[in-house]
């Protein structure tokens, strides 16, 4: 018999919101440039202490559904669900531990993101989109660009995550949270668009940013909690094709 065999097969009617965000919300990264084929994940944590949802592995960020989910423990035990389990599943259960006010995390390899990782030039609030991580600067984990499968590594990732809401993995891709799944999506879309216009700034030569106090200013009147969910229904609603004027 297969050791999957007494779990449940899908969520309770009282964690299915949940699962229905999260499915959501990977299928909007994988929509928006997060997409790299089955590799890169999202979590998020339910109202029970050491306990999240987690994409399920195989599959890429674009095909999942409430079904391809799965719960774990922070330990990494499959508690619910038929899917298989990312090898990176420490990434989420050691920022669970050490963040009480994440409630999700998002891991993935965007193409501008991780080559802005790899260079040894900062992240600048040179847009709007960059003002929302800058300041204070970005952190980088440069421990291993390998993949984060230890409790260790997990662990050493959310300490120099501390608390950010992103960090480079270098050479590797970007780790983003939240204190909602619409935050971390949104975040995650956020930071891939200002590494994409830092990259281009900086190949055509020099170029300014926003100053810290400016940055902080434009973070405060842009990104409040009600643009986050604005711009989260707005991708909701491209997910399934805009509506035609009447």
């Amino acid at each position: 018999m297969s050791d999957r065999a007494h779990l449940a097969p899908t969520a309770s009617e009282a964690e299915q919101p949940l699962v229905d965000k999260l499915a959501t919300a990977c299928r909007i990264l994988g929509t928006e440039g997060h997409n790299d084929t089955v590799y890169g994940h999202m979590s998020a944590r339910i109202n029970v202490a050491g306990r999240f949802w987690l994409k399920g592995a195989g599959l890429g960020l674009e095909e999942i559904g409430p079904n391809d989910c799965i719960a774990l423990d922070l330990d990494g035990n499959v508690l619910t669900g038929s899917r298989g389990r990312h090898l990176e599943y420490p990434i989420h259960s050691e920022i669970y531990r050490c963040r009480p006010d994440v409630t999700a995390v998002v891991h993935t390899h965007p193409l501008h993101a991780t080559i802005l990782g790899a260079l040894l030039s900062e992240l600048r609030p040179l847009t709007h989109e960059g003002s929302f991580f800058v300041p204070p600067p970005m952190p980088k984990f440069g421990r291993t660009s390998d993949l984060i499968i230890t409790p260790e590594l997990g662990a050493a990732v959310a300490q120099t995550l501390a608390d950010h809401r992103a960090l480079f993995l270098v050479n590797h891709g970007i780790v983003v949270v939240g204190q909602s799944i619409e935050e971390a999506c949104m975040a995650a879309l956020l930071l891939e668009k200002a590494c994409r216009a830092q990259l281009l700034a900086q190949a055509a030569g020099a170029f300014t940013w926003t100053s810290d106090v400016e940055a902080l200013r434009k973070r405060k009147h842009i990104y409040t909690p009600q643009a986050i969910e604005q711009m989260w229904n707005y991708h909701c609603r491209m997910l399934t094709g805009p509506s035609t004027p009447l």
